[in-house]
């Protein structure tokens, strides 16, 4: 085990020496930050490529743009003005309004109208801004503590990608973000309050959403500042994904009367002039999203970026929307390895295929293809997961490690070829050098060998226990062992030619006085280039006949000619005379088998499972849904009486063998002979004891019509037929045993066999077996009776099948169905006369209907006992 785990290391040592030290050094360089702007850019990728998202209903923004500045005549607008935009806003009820421009001095005129809305108006929220040279809120809304924090955190590059929640401002005090106060005073309204999980690592839970700090790793950042409690930015979009409104719409109330209640609004500057633009990574620096030409990066406005991280945090509270999260630095230690370790193998696996070894272009041209393919795997999986559950996963420290790998292996590779082919070049020119001196040498090494190899195979040849021939190449006997010499009665016999061999050595086919064909010897046919066995030879030495089994091989020389053909051979009188034996033990089974099988029918013992008799023990059972078939001959006393025990004996078996086939041919088999009658089961389908009923009738008919005939009266047999679950098995004691079937299936169909002697018909089956037939309509068919069967409850309904009644009787019950089903209908309802009526109808038509006439026998009896009465 240890020697083969050193060979699997030996074999691979390039792949774990080289994939671990290129993991390393992209995990260095990712750490030192020089792979930080690449993922950036991948992340923007994703945003910009990631389907766009529905509007955000719940937040509307007031933008004041270049019309608006024009429209009201100066900036900043004048705190009448904006006194009267939030008038008209607070007139609709909105949840919040966030008011993103800073109002640190008063802007007359209209000062004082500017403060006694803002005293009036609970759900303002101003802004300040705390980082870096800061501005003051409002003192109003200061006094009012309805002040948030506008300031916004910018990457190295100038982009924005988190969001600043809270921070301590210089006073020691917490500063909530303007999109945080908003969306916790809209979720208040939602009876959704912020709970704290975990105090010490700041964790807390929002209605679904749980929020933890920005560490400043994650992602595609390294050691960015992490101050104050931070996010990353999961945005809607642009401005495109919120409702706006111009100020000048709202200064005119040209806006629908619900246009912000039970809303968030903001209000701010979407001007270029008034320089509160920020770039997203919705700014590509390659195209424009809008024109889709190159352009300058495209810009978002500070209040819709507030607007995002507003709708964010509604969004993952309300409804789960996932935010932007990462993998633990160790589980992206181990990412990159991963691909690291993927590039080396396939780049390794590659590479020991001779077809790439050899060319150099095919060689990278497969790498290439290799690592734009991994390039896209890896792209999609990260783009994929990113869209639909929010995961920043690093793409491009794999794939430089995914690359180097791939390179590193392919050089190293090469260098190996190179290394190998310097020693090839030495070992040619060492090997050249001492060919000379050793090809005599080896020579006379090889003749000596020769000679001694050759006198160890003839005392080999000789201690083996068959006979070896050897012919050479012109068929000149060249050799015989020991054993060959028994066989044949002599050695080798030099003067003999091919056309001679079976002559000179007594070869004969097996089984006759004629001599062998020569050219049907195995040695002789060897010659030719074929291996080939045969066992239809002879060898006769005297009075002695030795039977043999022979192969023939060529021997070849190493031009690829035949040197040699050798045939070994051995006596077989005691295998022939074993097959012999074998042959007449199977012949006399096989009798045994075929007489077994006329007493247990095979497909008794498949029902049991048993290949076998011999397998077969006292008490095997088993459950079955199958049909059981009565059959009896009419009045078989009478007839037996009128002859002898051997007369009976040669008229059942003539009636029995010409009944048991139309049995075999619809599936079924004959459990039991019982005296003159049949009993058959069928356990595939009802539909085949029925048709073989019919059969059956059919024969008879054509049994009463043969010669025999004449010294009898022409029989007639009842047929009844019934299905349901019963047991079949083995009874009987340890010295005697038989099989059958046991259950009130079976006594129920010798019940239905008894009841056409009564009714005077051929075949009547139950409703059971009637309702398990797959197309009943197929049959001649007609209610008879319905009957209780002895010891049960259960009324059992009768069916007379009439297939096989004469033609004419035939088409009578067919045309006198319906009427005769009526008058058993009306039989049943005690209305004789009626009843009486149309079976006399019945019986004008078919006079030969047995049934009929015994119904109406039935309905004058009880006529007359009536009258008696």
């Amino acid at each position: 085990m240890r020697q083969k785990l050193k060979r699997q290391i030996w074999k691979w040592r390039e792949v774990l020496i080289i994939a671990p030290s290129v993991a390393g050094l992209v995990v260095a360089a990712n750490s030192l930050g020089f792979l930080q702007p690449s993922e950036w850019v991948t992340h923007d990728h994703f945003f910009r490529l990631r389907p766009r998202e529905l509007v955000d209903t719940r937040l509307v923004i007031v933008t004041i743009d270049e019309s608006d500045i024009q429209k009201v005549g100066q900036w900043p607008i004048s705190d009448a003005v904006l006194a009267k935009v939030i008038k008209n806003l607070k007139a609709q009820k909105p949840r919040a309004i966030g008011l993103d421009i800073y109002r640190d001095l008063p802007v007359e005129p209209g000062h004082q109208a500017l403060v006694n809305v803002f005293k009036s108006t609970p759900n303002l929220i101003g802004v300040e801004k705390v980082v870096g040279k800061t501005i003051a809120p409002s003192k109003t809304l200061s006094q009012l503590e309805q002040v948030s924090m506008a300031d916004l955190v910018l990457d190295t590059d100038g982009k924005v990608r988190r969001g600043l929640l809270t921070i301590k401002g210089q006073d020691g005090q917490t500063r909530e973000s303007l999109g945080v106060k908003l969306a916790l005073m809209y979720l208040k309204s939602e009876n959704i309050a912020l709970e704290v999980i975990n105090p010490n690592k700041k964790h807390y839970r929002l209605g679904k959403a749980v929020f933890t700090p920005f560490t400043g790793n994650e992602g595609g950042y390294i050691k960015a500042n992490s101050g104050g409690y931070q996010i990353l930015l999961n945005f809607r979009g642009t401005q495109e994904n919120f409702r706006t409104v111009s100020l000048t719409d709202i200064l005119e109330n040209r806006i629908s009367s619900d246009l912000v209640r039970d809303r968030i609004v903001l209000i701010g500057s979407t001007t270029q002039s008034l320089n509160d633009y920020f770039f997203t990574p919705y700014s590509s620096t390659v195209f424009n999203t809008r024109s889709r030409f190159f352009s300058s990066p495209e810009q978002m406005p500070g209040v819709v970026i507030h607007a995002n991280l507003t709708s964010q945090i509604l969004s993952t509270a309300l409804e789960g929307r996932p935010l932007i999260k990462s993998w633990e630095e160790p589980v992206e230690w181990l990412w990159i390895l991963g691909w690291s370790l993927a590039g080396s193998t396939l780049s390794s696996a590659l590479l020991k295929v001779n077809l790439f070894r050899k060319n150099v272009l095919l060689r990278w041209t497969v790498l290439g293809l290799c690592i734009i393919s991994a390039g896209c795997i890896l792209l999609t999986g990260s783009y994929v997961v990113f869209v639909e559950g929010g995961w920043w996963i690093p793409v491009v420290s794999p794939f430089l490690a995914f690359t180097g790998s791939v390179i590193a292996i392919a050089l190293y590779q090469t260098l190996e070829l190179q290394r190998e082919k310097v020693d090839l070049e030495i070992l040619l020119e060492t090997t050249a050098e001492h060919y000379d001196s050793m090809t005599t040498e080896l020579q006379h090494q090889a003749e000596t060998a020769m000679r001694h190899s050759e006198r160890r195979l003839a005392q080999f040849l000789d201690g083996v226990s068959v006979g070896v021939a050897v012919l050479d190449a012109t068929g000149k006997p060249y050799f015989t062992n020991q054993k060959a010499i028994e066989l044949l009665g002599k050695g080798v016999v030099a003067s003999a030619t091919v056309d001679q061999l079976s002559e000179v050595y007594q070869i004969y086919l097996a089984g006759t006085n004629q001599i062998y064909p020569v050219e049907n010897l195995s040695i002789v046919r060897a010659l030719r280039g074929e291996r080939t066995t045969t066992d239809d030879i002879e060898i006769h030495q005297g009075d002695k006949i030795i039977p043999i089994e022979a192969w023939g091989t060529p021997i070849y020389d190493d031009l690829g000619n035949i040197a040699y053909a050798i045939a070994a051979f051995q006596d077989i009188t005691e295998r022939k005379r074993g097959e012999l034996e074998r042959q007449r033990f199977i012949d006399q089974l096989y009798e045994l088998n075929q007489a077994n099988a006329r007493f247990v029918p095979r497909q008794f013992l498949q029902l049991l499972n048993k290949e076998s008799i011999s397998d077969v023990k006292l008490g095997d059972q088993v459950a079955l849904f199958m049909s059981v078939l009565f059959a009896d001959i009419r009045n078989f006393t009478t007839l037996s009486e009128k002859m002898t025990p051997q007369e009976n004996f040669k008229f059942i078996n003539a009636y029995l063998s010409r009944m048991e086939p139309t049995i075999i041919e619809n599936n079924g088999f004959i459990d039991k002979y019982i005296g003159d009658a049949i009993m058959a089961l069928f356990s595939r389908s009802p539909d085949d004891a029925v048709k073989a009923g019919i059969d059956m009738l059919h024969r008879l008919a054509e049994y009463n019509t043969t010669g025999t005939c004449q010294e009898r009266p022409p029989i007639q047999i009842g047929i009844g037929i019934n299905t349901g679950s019963l047991m079949l098995g083995t009874v009987g004691g340890y010295n005697r045993m038989d099989g059958t079937v046991i259950g009130d299936a079976v006594n129920l169909a010798a019940r239905l066999e008894e009841l056409t002697k009564a009714y005077g018909v051929s075949l009547v089956i139950s409703h059971h077996t009637f309702l398990c037939l797959h197309h009943p309509v197929e049959y001649c068919f007609r209610f008879i009776d319905q009957v209780k069967v002895k010891g049960k409850s259960e009324i059992v309904s009768v069916f007379e099948i009439f297939d096989a009644d004469p033609p004419e009787l035939r088409i009578g019950k067919l045309l006198t169905k319906s009427m005769f089903e009526q008058a058993l209908f009306l039989y049943n309802m005690n209305s004789l006369r009626e009843a009486g009526q149309l079976l006399q109808d019945c019986l004008k038509i078919t006079p030969r209907d047995t049934v009929a006439q015994i119904y109406l026998e039935r309905c004058q009896q009880i006529e007359i006992a009536a009258l008696v009465d």
